[in-house]
């Protein structure tokens, strides 16, 4: 499975999503940046010990705006917000997750 179409939609709050095997949909630039993969977001585990980002702060309004998106390989998406944050790698299997929460 490979991500074939990112695009910003209209409202500028959402991006429409959709994959080489047929499967679409939309999401919003919110659900993304709360589900930031990234070690500083979400931690990281080394040597099967769980480290949890420490003093986290909460995401500012402009952190919920969307700079660019940037192709990481044939097997991900580095997205870029406005507030600077841009570290996180956001797999196609990790899309594909935040797409099927609730």
């Amino acid at each position: 499975m490979q991500l074939v179409l990112f695009k910003l939609r209209t409202d500028k709050n959402s991006v429409h999503l959709k994959f080489d095997d047929g499967y679409e949909a939309d999401v919003s630039l919110q659900k993304l940046r709360d589900n930031c993969p990234c070690a500083s977001c979400k931690g990281e585990e080394v040597l099967l010990h769980k480290y949890e980002p420490l003093n986290k702060t909460p995401v500012a309004p402009s952190g919920y705006l969307l700079e660019k998106a940037v192709p990481v390989g044939n097997y991900a998406i580095k997205l870029i917000w406005k507030d600077g944050h841009n570290t996180g790698i956001y797999t196609w299997e990790h899309l594909i997750k935040i797409l099927q929460k609730n």
